[in-house]
């Protein structure tokens, strides 16, 4: 049986679903989270389906070890192609949520024509979103194109003159849309970057506040939101499978302050 104050876990290829955990942490303050960056197999863009599959399926298990009462899947790319296996195991055990489903089934998506998405190889691969939005939205006019250079510069904190050049290259091919969808949450970083690109012209949604209000609907009603902090010292915890990368460190402590634990977690059978 799920406890209500029993921590949730969030879990990404690297740095990108921080995102999400530090909008549960506003949005719901008295929660505790427990973190997983698989930083040591980061980019998952560039992995298999089966690779995809496999290690998340891990991490998702070592956070139902933890006693997580809900799981979030912070990663696009592991959501499109291994969602359906990781709730066909766990569906029972906890409560599981990702960052593509919230948004696609928005109204925000009703006041526009044309949108692009950027995303992943493996999430622009698995066809994923444009089946979700086809499915509530059939008026929308879809652009996807893949930026698998993204990713890997935000986990390595590439200069910004480098990464605005970047930027240029993937969306000069994105310029005739009213609506951008970052999809994949490493990019959510380079929003400020993206809506100069765009001079303000372009809605850029913000996925994380729609997905955390989703979590926090959905908690509140199966009655599992922690309503007051909990007697035990609250402390965020954050797993990383590498050694612990500097820029993780600098970001998790930019975004959550001193009160955290790190901790290192490979699985060795992981290849």
């Amino acid at each position: 049986m799920m406890e209500i104050n029993a921590p949730i876990g969030v879990f990404d290829s690297g740095i990108g679903g921080m995102i999400i955990a530090k909008e549960i942490a506003e949005q719901m303050p008295n929660e505790r989270i427990i973190y997983f960056g698989d930083n040591k197999n980061m980019p998952y863009g560039e992995k298999s389906k089966n690779f995809i599959i496999e290690n998340s399926m891990k991490i998702a298990s070592f956070l139902l070890e933890k006693k997580c009462k809900a799981l979030v899947i912070a990663c696009n790319s592991i959501t499109s192609n291994a969602l359906y296996e990781i709730k066909k195991k766990y569906h029972k055990k906890l409560i599981i949520f990702n960052v593509i489903d919230p948004i696609v089934k928005n109204k925000l998506f009703l006041s526009s024509k044309k949108i692009g998405i950027i995303a992943t190889p493996a999430t622009i691969r698995s066809n994923f979103y444009i089946k979700r939005i086809k499915k509530y939205h059939h008026h929308l006019d879809i652009i996807q194109i893949s930026a698998p250079l993204l990713a890997p510069i935000i986990e390595e904190g590439v200069g910004i003159i480098k990464t605005k050049n970047i930027i240029k290259n993937y969306l000069n091919d994105l310029k005739s849309i009213d609506t951008l969808l970052l999809a994949c949450t490493h990019y959510l970083f380079l929003k400020k970057e993206i809506e100069n690109f765009y001079y303000g012209k372009v809605h850029l949604i913000d996925i994380q506040k729609i997905v955390v209000q989703e979590i926090k609907n959905k908690l509140k009603e199966k009655k599992l939101s922690c309503l007051t902090t909990s007697s035990k010292k609250k402390l965020e915890i954050f797993y990383t499978s590498n050694f612990l990368p500097y820029f993780f460190q600098k970001k998790v402590q930019t975004f959550f302050g001193k009160n955290i634990v790190f901790k290192k977690h490979i699985f060795f059978n992981i290849l």
